[in-house]
């Protein structure tokens, strides 16, 4: 796979490294609901919205439940293993996303917004606001990036390379398990629920690797 993504003499060392930087040009994200959290959202009559720019991803009986959001990024930078497996495997980078997701009901309101990942310590990030108050930029939830396996389609010359990522588990952090508590009274999850799937696709463009000077 490595050789058939560069294909100048200038790029070589690249594939012997087998490692590869990518930034983002164009795609889209998306964060869906567990059907385990949904029932446990459920219980407390928790719904979730999604805050624009991000839309709503649609579920349930007839479609009508908001199940998951589906976001732009706004950025994203990462750098990937093409060697150590079939596919790729990200080693460091970050990305956020615009818009974000609320879970409100009659007792509270708990917005994210500005949500970004972090490699390789598998944090996810989100802007916090429970009611009318800020909190701050605050670790919410995590993943295991050495779980995520990155599909990489190589593209001509010279033109961005196809990148998708899905089925990402995705849990809460324990600051996020002790936010959503005092929002909400009550602790409907622990750090090791999978509350989330993530999944991801887009275009990227390989950055060319300068390889240093002795």
């Amino acid at each position: 796979m490595a050789t058939s993504l560069f294909s100048t003499p200038g790029r070589d060392a690249v594939t012997k490294l087998g490692e590869q930087t990518f930034t983002y040009l164009d795609g889209s994200g998306t964060l869906q609901v567990t059907d385990s959290a949904l029932k446990q959202l459920a219980k407390e009559q928790i719904v979730l919205q999604a805050v624009p720019p991000a839309t709503a991803v649609m579920g349930g009986t007839g479609k009508k439940t908001v199940v998951g959001i589906q976001t732009k990024p706004e950025y994203g930078t990462g750098t990937v293993d093409l060697l150590s497996t079939t596919t790729g495997r990200p080693l460091k980078g970050s990305g956020r996303a615009r818009g974000g997701a609320v879970l409100t009901n009659s007792k509270a309101r708990m917005e994210i917004a500005g949500i970004r990942g972090s490699v390789p310590d598998g944090k996810i990030y989100a802007f916090l606001k429970v009611n009318d108050q800020w909190l701050g930029e605050v670790p919410l939830y995590s993943t295991d990036p050495s779980k995520v396996q990155l599909a990489i389609e190589p593209g001509v010359p010279s033109q961005p390379v196809k990148m998708t990522a899905s089925d990402i588990p995705v849990t809460p952090t324990q600051e996020g398990v002790d936010a959503f508590t005092k929002a909400f009274g009550i602790a409907l999850f622990t750090p090791k629920d999978i509350v989330f799937t993530a999944s991801a696709n887009g275009l990227v463009w390989p950055l060319p690797y300068l390889p240093s000077v002795a």
